[in-house]
């Protein structure tokens, strides 16, 4: 069980920053997924916001201009070292990966045109879609894959996806001809696909390792000129595999971190997008009608956490206590101005294998005071560790100190630096805050509460859990795996550590001439697929 004394980092995992602001892939399974925000619920007039775009036949032509968030001068297009949600837009027009999701959050193919497993899951074959050029023309190859697997795997590699290599035992594996490799798994994975669909899984070409000069890709864009934080070109791959796209001749990304300077480009028809509006400016402005509003809610999420080893939440009542005080409604309303979905203590959100059977968990102060009362905590006073490093995450911890005293808990809200709140502290606090964006199930589970998770927040080490995983990873069996999740799911809802009240809701900002933009619940930009945005 990871006690969190040692620094994530210098065991060769990715840092919590490079987590969260990348949506990547740890300890050996995939990250975020696109999911229509209709599909779920809990979200305000999704699909249109304020204002509607353009319909009929996609257009062609025209310069493609998006404001992001930006990550200075550590910006990167080396697909996988993305760190920033700039850097995995980037990755997604220039790239491509194995997999990817689609708007239902069901996996599909992307460059992989076979991807099957052998009885077990212990091996699986991938061969690559035929007829895929790389932006110089060479055809892509076997080599291609195997190159990028041994770059993520390099001993002394930092990226993202050497979580995933350290599945494969990289030394067995066989080219069986020019596009198809056999992949050996250390232990039996029917999720393994799921690893391939994140942006820092692209592939890249043989033998590549600069970059941020001419990056040479399969993507539906090609490079032209790149500076880190400030802006991109990058214009029309003519010819890209995926028949018709993209729609636009040039697109421009350009690193803009102030969100009222990228709401003001917006609104000044400076750029055509703009990332991540806050919860006020998404109300604001779908009242005022003057942009279309791109919303979607999966798992994202503030949660509050409880560190099973630690008093006073080594005791399960204590944990439920807890989980028992919190108005989901009120912080929905309060926190996220109705924006979000309410959450139930278990995580994916929208998922094939999210246990939407377990029963609703709701305020009930006289449970949560009987059950602190058999536990001895009464009385219980505790400091609540919390920061506006996240989305609404002080202000929701703000208002759960307030609902606590109904049952005689007193909560102290510690405020730490947002710019370094996941750093030495980190996994050592016994009842704080954290922040997810939207992983698939047991991609999340590797992150957070497998023995070996880099960050196992809650301390979570239950020995009929880890059976269960394990069991469910070597069942190819669809509904036997999702019956195995949804038990999962079932002894995390009772004795769990997570305090899942909810979901925040992705919110982006697009002219009204902008079409082609479906909502993600993976990421902002209809999950960085703007090969499908067309300009009216």
């Amino acid at each position: 069980m990871s006690d969190g004394s040692t620094d994530p980092a210098s065991r060769g995992h990715l840092t919590r920053r490079e987590a969260l602001r990348g949506g990547l892939t740890i300890g050996a399974a995939i990250a975020i997924p696109s999911g229509l925000a209709g599909c779920f619920g809990g979200d305000d007039d999704s699909s249109s916001g304020a204002a509607t775009g353009p319909t009929g036949k996609p257009q062609r032509g025209g310069r493609l201009r998006i404001a992001m968030v930006g990550g200075g001068g550590t910006e990167t297009l080396d697909p996988n070292a993305a760190v920033p949600n700039i850097d995995s837009c980037r990755a997604t027009c220039l790239f491509n990966r194995l997999t990817r999701l689609k708007p239902d959050l069901s996996l599909e193919n992307e460059l992989a045109e076979v991807f099957e497993p052998n009885k077990t899951a212990t091996e699986w074959t991938v061969r690559l879609r035929s007829g895929v050029e790389w932006h110089d023309g060479s055809p892509l190859v076997a080599d291609d894959l195997l190159y990028t697997l041994k770059r993520m795997g390099a001993p002394d590699s930092t990226l993202a996806g050497k979580n995933v290599t350290n599945m494969i035992d990289l030394g067995g594996v066989k080219k069986l001809d020019g596009r198809t490799l056999r992949l050996p798994l250390k232990s039996g994975s029917a999720s393994f696909p799921e690893l391939f669909q994140s942006p820092q899984m692209m592939i890249v070409k043989d033998g590549e390792t600069d970059f941020n000069k001419n990056p040479i890709g399969t993507g539906p864009f090609k490079y032209v000129s790149f500076t880190a934080g400030q802006n991109s070109l990058f214009k029309r791959n003519p010819d890209y595999w995926e028949e018709g796209l993209p729609y636009v001749d040039e697109l421009v990304i350009t690193s803009t971190p102030d969100p009222q300077a990228r709401l003001n480009a917006l609104l000044s028809k400076q750029v055509d997008a703009m990332e991540q509006l806050s919860f006020q400016q998404t109300k604001t402005q779908k009242n005022a009608g003057r942009i279309r509003v791109l919303q979607a809610t999966g798992s994202s999420m503030v949660p509050i956490y409880m560190a099973t080893t630690l008093e006073p939440f080594t005791d399960v009542r204590v944990r439920q206590a807890i989980r028992l005080i919190a108005d989901r409604d009120a912080l929905i309303s309060n926190v996220q101005l109705g924006l979000g979905a309410v959450g139930n203590d278990v995580y994916g959100r929208g998922f094939e294998n999210y246990n939407d059977d377990l029963p609703q968990r709701k305020q009930d102060i006289d449970q949560a005071k009987s059950l602190l009362k058999a536990a001895g905590k009464s009385d219980l006073r505790v400091t609540l560790f919390s920061s506006s490093a996240g989305p609404g995450m002080l202000e929701s911890a703000t208002v759960f100190a307030e609902q606590a005293k109904k049952a005689g808990v007193t909560i102290q809200v510690d405020n730490g630096p947002a710019d370094s709140y996941f750093g030495p502290k980190y996994l050592k606090q016994n009842f704080a805050q954290t922040q997810w964006p939207t992983f698939t199930i047991f991609s999340w589970y590797q992150q957070a509460m497998t023995p070996q998770a880099p960050f196992n927040e809650t301390h979570w080490a239950d020995p009929q859990w880890n059976k269960l995983l394990r069991e469910a990873e070597a069942t190819l069996d669809e509904t036997k795996r999702k019956e195995l999740y949804f038990e999962l799911q079932k002894i995390e809802h009772e004795s769990g550590g997570y305090l899942i009240w909810g979901f925040y809701p992705l919110c982006d900002g697009l002219a009204t001439n902008v079409g082609g933009a479906v909502p993600s619940a993976a990421n902002g930009f209809s999950n960085f697929n703007l090969a499908s945005w067309w300009l009216a």
